[in-house]
């Protein structure tokens, strides 16, 4: 097929820019990643679309919701696994697969442990704590630059948008922050937002507090002044780590 693919991603607050949904960052990245080589096939835009009064050309495609993907008349995808599937059976080159099950087993708890959290299904930050340090031994034992290789990967498109996600959610919502002394964890991050792939695709803070804080099965974690304060104020993207947390160089 020769027309480029259509990705739609729930817009943020003001109705255009990207919205906070870790799910549609980590799909922005990979179609990044696979249209990265001077001679890849994988041509891409990316469309915002208000899911409340989604224009004509997202209905017609019988989409409901995002992220969904459009590529020509005849395909219409909306799920996360046949959107992945997808795209590396169409576009093979470069392969995003890893293949440590161990890097899966390790990453595998931690977005259900944060959901808890955030969601007050319980209040504790151990469990979380206790997740991010698993991945913090398992980055200590490595020698990449990320979880399976010197090249981002899909897990890592995964994993790095939801360590984002909960960086900056925790912080806004639930005062936890991810601690300093995870050096082999921040300096994952930080190789994450040194990749153009990661910034370019990331949306700002605001958008990542607003999408969980206004989530139906989260807890009202925000007043309705902060709220309209979030929504005015100017986009704002931390992708720099803290002082501390970085793994010390001696």
């Amino acid at each position: 097929m020769s027309n480029p693919l259509e990705l739609w991603l729930r817009a943020g607050s003001d109705g255009e820019r990207l919205g906070g949904d870790p799910l549609a960052h980590q799909l922005f990245m990979m179609l990044l990643l696979k249209s990265q080589p001077e001679d890849s096939a994988l041509r891409f835009t990316v469309l915002t679309v208000n899911e409340a009064k989604p224009p004509p050309k997202f209905r017609e495609a019988g989409f409901r919701r995002s992220p969904a993907l459009q590529h020509g008349e005849d395909v219409a995808l909306s799920y996360e696994d046949e959107i992945v599937e997808y795209v590396e059976n169409t576009f093979p080159y470069p392969s995003l697969k890893h293949v440590s099950g161990e890097a899966d087993n390790v990453t595998a708890d931690l977005f259900r442990v944060f959901c808890f959290f955030i969601k007050e299904v319980s209040n504790d930050p151990k469990a979380l704590t206790n997740e991010l340090i698993r991945i913090d031994r398992y980055l200590g034992e490595n020698e990449t630059d990320y979880l399976t290789a010197n090249e981002m990967k899909l897990i890592d498109c995964t994993v790095l948008s939801r360590l984002h996600s909960i960086r900056i959610t925790c912080k806004a919502l639930k005062e936890f922050e991810i601690p300093v002394d995870l050096h082999n964890l921040w300096n994952y991050m930080e190789n994450g937002y040194n990749n153009s792939v990661f910034a370019k695709s990331c949306p700002s803070d605001q958008e990542i507090i607003l999408y969980w804080a206004e989530r139906p099965d989260t807890p009202n974690l925000l007043s309705s002044q902060k709220r309209s304060q979030l929504c005015r104020q100017r986009p704002l993207y931390t992708l720099v780590v803290p002082k501390d947390g970085r793994k010390s160089q001696e």
